[in-house]
């Protein structure tokens, strides 16, 4: 008896930008451009499926990465990264058919709006930029320590990879955290490097103990971050990486 072929192919990948990029490299080198692109945390097994998992790739990445703007436009590298950070859990799917679209018809696959999917990560771009805009101007930070201010959000995409470059430039250079708490990460500025981290300070009574001995607190906690960054500097693949944030476009309605 002839074995029947699975239906599905699926790439599992590991939750990051980066590693869904590596996916699309993989399916074109492999010629499996019908494959479906799943994050291999909330994956469900099915026996339909032929399962591969991919492990992601720097140098693949960025071969994906920097060949957008050339094949398809800068603003379309920008619509895919939004739609990621909307974390719909449909995004990599729709990312994977919005490039394999755009890199056959160029610039135009932005106003391809006719096509449901093309449709569906446009508005997931337009959602999650309305809201990092709307945030620039919500979220208010307090002064937790001498020149080091505090602000806590719960937005429902994850943003702080989009609005926090702004507050650099807002506060004037000064040290800043912004803490995500709905998703336990935190935008941290010494006031020379910013840094996306799942460390997050523990924000207290100032009251409590010696203004000294809470700066004291504050000082560790920055350097901290900064060691973790220099001993692990891809710890957090869930970020898109600092080189590339000038890349990464304010948000305006």
């Amino acid at each position: 008896m002839k074995m029947r072929k699975s239906d599905f192919m699926v790439y599992l990948f590991d939750g990051s930008f980066e590693g869904l990029l590596t996916c699309v490299f993989e399916a074109y080198a492999s010629k499996e451009l019908d494959v479906s692109i799943r994050d291999k945390k909330t994956y469900v097994p099915s026996f339909l499926d032929e399962v591969k998992e991919i492990e992601t790739d720097m140098s693949k990445f960025e071969r994906v990465y920097s060949s957008i703007p050339g094949k398809i436009s800068l603003q379309a590298r920008e619509i895919i990264y939004r739609a990621w950070l909307s974390e719909d859990e449909n995004a990599p799917d729709l990312i994977f058919y919005f490039l394999k679209t755009g890199y056959k018809i160029g610039c135009r696959v932005t106003d391809y709006l006719q096509d449901q999917k093309i449709s569906r990560i446009i508005d997931l771009d337009r959602k999650v930029g309305r809201e990092a805009h709307r945030f620039l101007g919500l979220l208010r930070f307090r002064e937790v320590s001498e020149g080091v201010f505090y602000a806590d959000y719960e937005p429902d995409y994850n943003i702080t990879v989009l609005i926090a470059p702004h507050f650099t430039r807002r506060l004037s250079m000064q040290p800043f955290i912004i803490h995500d708490k709905k998703r336990n990460i935190s935008a941290v500025f010494d006031g020379n490097e910013l840094v996306l981290t799942d460390k997050v300070p523990l924000i207290g009574d100032e009251k409590t103990i010696s203004e000294d001995e809470y700066a004291a607190l504050w000082k560790a906690f920055f350097k901290s971050i900064a060691i973790e960054e220099r001993r692990n500097p891809r710890a957090q693949m869930q970020f898109m990486p600092k080189k590339y944030w000038k890349n990464l476009t304010e948000m305006q309605n």
